[in-house]
């Protein structure tokens, strides 16, 4: 049997991470991982997870300075390239199986 390179749901999670963030995206919006969460149904650190591990070429994440001071942890992300298509993202991640 052959060994898997990603987690047994990684993909379906990049990709409906990626298509709400190409649906708000439109507006210019930035979410938080709580919001990307939610509206996912998939769990904050799986968001966060998926985001840093597997989307960071395509996304872009901004952490607001103060908010640790206070103990909160706060990322906004939006898509790098509003253009981008469900097929760049797929082929990226095949790659990126390839090369690991």
């Amino acid at each position: 049997m052959a060994e898997r390179e990603f987690y047994k749901n990684t993909v379906k999670n990049v990709i409906q991470i990626f298509n709400l963030l190409k649906e708000t995206g439109e507006n210019g919006q930035l979410l938080t991982v709580s919001k990307i969460s939610k509206a996912t149904g998939l769990h904050k650190w799986t968001v966060s997870r998926t985001l840093d591990l597997y989307m960071s070429p395509y996304v872009e994440i901004t952490v607001p300075e103060g908010f640790d001071d206070v103990g909160l942890k706060i990322k906004f992300v939006r898509l790098k390239n509003k253009n981008m298509t469900r097929e760049h993202v797929l082929r990226f991640l095949k790659l990126r199986s390839l090369t690991f």
